[in-house]
């Protein structure tokens, strides 16, 4: 079961309604992976790279901390601030939305 999948910078939505098969993130209390119809959920995350995978594709992101707001049909994370990284970490041209 697909989640809706929203990231949100203080420069706007980075992703808005992405609908994705899974999200793989780093929180303070350890490494989650999210699908579709949790349990909600609400927590902190650290500093390093999330991921998710739509259409059979993974996609990498570094997040600067943030909190992560997880329901049964969307997670939505919140973070100062973003970029695009390879699975290696190596830094990406990030643009201002990913579609």
């Amino acid at each position: 079961m697909a989640i809706n999948l929203i990231i949100t910078t203080p420069n706007g939505k980075f992703i808005d309604n992405k609908q994705v098969d899974i999200i793989n993130l780093k929180t303070i209390d350890g490494d989650i992976g999210v699908l579709g119809n949790m349990s909600p959920l609400v927590t902190a995350l650290k500093i390093g790279n999330m991921n998710f995978k739509a259409n059979n594709e993974t996609h990498w992101i570094h997040l600067h901390r943030g909190l992560a707001i997880i329901n049964a049909i969307e997670c939505k994370i919140i973070t100062e601030r973003l970029y695009l990284v390879d699975q290696s970490g190596t830094k990406l041209p990030t643009p201002d939305k990913l579609n």
